[in-house]
């Protein structure tokens, strides 16, 4: 055997021995001090065994065996084993993602609640689905889909708005022509006119009202103590309805006939002293007048005295010479 083989076999050795070695020693540390676990998926992902396991996203094990569930074979059995101690708990889900997207698929399960009991070892932890890449590529395609009939309502309508802004625009031109803007200085004109003219009984009108307002309110606190006697009494009236209710059914069927017919005459007064508004106006006016002259009177009888009497002033008296 010449030294080339020899060299040779002795490399082929050396390296079977290290894989042998370095199989046997990473078999041994994923074995020793390890609790296994089990989670059921509908999809995979592309986990195999051998995949990191990351709780919290720290690296905590390896998935030791990926097949379908013998009790339902529609979901998929993973298996994985962690390092002991580590917190699994009831609120803790497993699911399959990736660090990076160049990432190979791995087992990620989330740290759960501090407040929920831990799990044993052989226990089945809660899982989440994961979207796929399937479901992504679907979802894509539906919303091309939308945008794809977006577009083509957007290249029908789109003609149909730009004749209208047309439109739109042309009738704006023409009411900002210069004829049109003469009219409308015209019509402002005209308004300033009117207002200038009307300022003074527009003012009058507002006093008028402000002095309605005040004797409004006047009337409705005046009317406060005869409300409070009215409540008064409606409760003494309950209170004798209540003890003689039979015998008055008939009459207060009668009092309410009654009531309706105040009603329509206090309506037929409210329509009269809203016709002659006018009229009671001038009367009001004239009864200020004659207010006016008996106060005149009244003065000119004080001062004068003898004019009750006497239809001639007398002579002023002359002096003797």
């Amino acid at each position: 055997m010449t030294t080339e083989a020899k060299v040779g076999v002795f490399v082929i050795a050396s390296a079977f021995v290290l894989a042998s070695a370095t199989y046997f020693v990473q078999n041994a540390q994923r074995v020793r001090g390890q609790v296994t676990y089990n989670t059921h998926l509908r999809n995979a992902g592309g986990l195999a065994p051998g995949a990191g396991v990351l709780f919290g996203g720290i690296k905590v094990g390896q998935v030791t065996a990926v097949r379908p569930w013998s009790e339902d074979p529609t979901r998929i059995e993973i298996l994985f084993a962690v390092k002991s101690g580590t917190p699994l708990n009831q609120k803790s889900t497993a699911r399959v993602g990736a660090v990076s997207i160049m990432a190979t698929p791995a087992l990620m399960i989330t740290t759960g609640s501090n407040e929920a009991s831990r799990l044993t070892a052989g226990a089945l932890v809660p899982s989440a689905e994961s979207v796929s890449l399937e479901e992504i590529q679907g979802r894509v395609a539906k919303v091309a889909e939308s945008a794809d009939a977006l577009l083509s309502e957007l290249r029908t309508a789109i003609p149909a708005l730009t004749g209208d802004a047309r439109t739109f625009l042309g009738n704006l031109n023409q009411i900002s022509g210069a004829q049109n803007q003469k009219r409308i200085e015209q019509i402002l004109g005209s308004l300033n006119t009117v207002l200038e003219r009307e300022s003074p009984k527009i003012a009058q009108i507002t006093d008028q009202i402000s002095d309605l307002a005040k004797h409004a309110d006047s009337v409705v606190g005046s009317v406060g103590p005869v409300v409070q006697h009215l409540d008064q009494a409606v409760v003494n009236v309950d209170s004798t309805v209540s003890a003689i209710r039979e015998p008055l059914t008939k009459d207060l069927a009668e009092l309410q006939n009654t009531l309706q017919a105040a009603d329509g005459v206090l309506v037929d007064v409210q329509n009269l002293v809203g016709s002659n508004e006018a009229a009671i106006g001038e009367t009001v006016s004239n009864l200020r007048s004659a207010s006016e002259n008996v106060r005149a009177l009244t003065e000119s009888v004080k001062q004068r005295p003898w004019s009750l009497v006497r239809t001639k002033q007398p002579a002023d008296r002359r002096v003797p010479q």
